[in-house]
């Protein structure tokens, strides 16, 4: 075998092979797609725990559908195709469970014999090329009011927004956790001051749990909507919402978080169009933003 072949050869079995490292600056997830309107966002980009699947959310007006791209042989993905999910009008807020690998989203398909037309949390299972059957999450979650933006860290800890409960605003961020022997859920309230007047969403978490980020309109902000994250500290006891801030964050619109599978690429919306940056640079401005903003 000739040098040049046998080089080519232990590339394509080693480094070639290798992940692409994610870019410390924002950019474009689909550079090819067509640039979205203010009618056509795509956000909430989330990747299965084993790298081989992405889904985001795209509106269509007042619809809006879930999307699904999957790993080729290559390193590269397909293109987007439209799930077929339980759904009146709003499939939305996909979000990957570090914990059992199931996909969370919201959905307005009715459930419970309930008569309302709310929002519900939902769970569906990859099954090879395709998926398995959705089903609602009990009512213990899903209550008359709306539950989104599901986010599931790997001890199995979800985080959703709600306007039941005993929210203080819009939509407040809750906790939940699933007594395994007894399969009762118990729903707690974040810390108080970390939920806002006005309402939380779009919610992701890093694999451990360590981190959770949302978007919201409060105050410091750079822009019309911000992202936001928060710690745990060494107790488990979450700490005070900082602005992410720059390089993610800016004058505009920015929205729709999501982490990859091994939480090195943070995912984002910017104006609508999907975003990807290394963990490490989108965190480089947290708390930078000055009260007053």
């Amino acid at each position: 075998m000739k040098l040049g072949a046998l080089a080519l050869s232990v590339c394509v079995l080693s480094a070639c092979s290798q992940a692409v490292a994610p870019p410390d600056e924002p950019t474009p997830v689909l550079p090819d797609a067509e640039a979205p309107t203010a009618f056509t966002r795509a956000y909430g980009l989330t990747e299965s725990p084993d790298g081989a699947v992405r889904v985001f959310a795209k509106e269509d007006g007042d619809i809006t559908n879930l999307f699904e791209m999957r790993k080729q042989g290559d390193g590269g993905w397909s293109a987007p195709e439209k799930l077929d999910f339980p759904h009146r009008i709003k499939l939305t807020n996909p979000s990957f469970s570090f914990a059992d690998g199931m996909l969370y989203y919201a959905s307005d398909e009715e459930v419970f014999d309930r008569g309302q037309r709310d929002a519900n949390i939902w769970r569906v299972a990859v099954d090879g090329d395709g998926w398995g059957t959705p089903e609602p999450l009990p009512e213990a979650i899903n209550t008359g009011a709306d539950e989104l933006n599901p986010a599931m860290d790997k001890e199995g800890r979800l985080y959703f927004t709600s306007n039941g409960y005993d929210s203080v605003g819009g939509h407040d961020i809750f906790e939940a956790t699933l007594d395994e022997e007894t399969g009762e859920w118990t729903i707690s309230m974040m810390p108080e001051g970390f939920n806002h007047i006005r309402a939380e969403a779009h919610i992701a978490v890093t694999p451990d749990g360590q981190r959770i980020f949302f978007y919201s309109h409060r105050k410091p902000k750079l822009g019309i909507v911000d992202i936001w994250t928060a710690t745990r500290d060494e107790a488990g006891i979450w700490q005070m919402p900082q602005n992410l801030g720059a390089p993610v964050n800016t004058p505009g619109i920015d929205f729709g978080a999501g982490v990859s599978a091994d939480g090195s690429t943070f995912f984002f919306s910017r104006e609508g169009e999907l975003m990807m940056i290394s963990m490490k640079a989108a965190l480089k401005g947290v708390g930078t933003v000055e009260a007053g903003s």
